[in-house]
């Protein structure tokens, strides 16, 4: 997988083999993506810590614990 910032690398990556030129993707928890900006992971690992939070929420409602 490549990830191609300036769109001109097309000719190049085809001589490579078997590659696929993509516009982000996630490598080891980070997301890369072709703009080179890390707003888009910032987002995305804000909606992460939302979603863990929730399940977080209902796991301990759910228990039911005394006061």
């Amino acid at each position: 997988m490549i990830v191609d910032r300036e769109h001109d690398n097309h000719r190049a990556i085809k001589s490579v083999g078997r590659c696929e030129v993509v516009q982000s993707f996630v490598y080891l928890g980070t997301l890369i993506d072709s703009s080179g900006s890390c707003e888009n992971e910032i987002r995305r690992r804000i909606q992460q810590a939302r979603v863990a939070l929730l399940k977080y929420c209902v796991t301990i409602t759910s228990l039911n614990l005394p006061k």
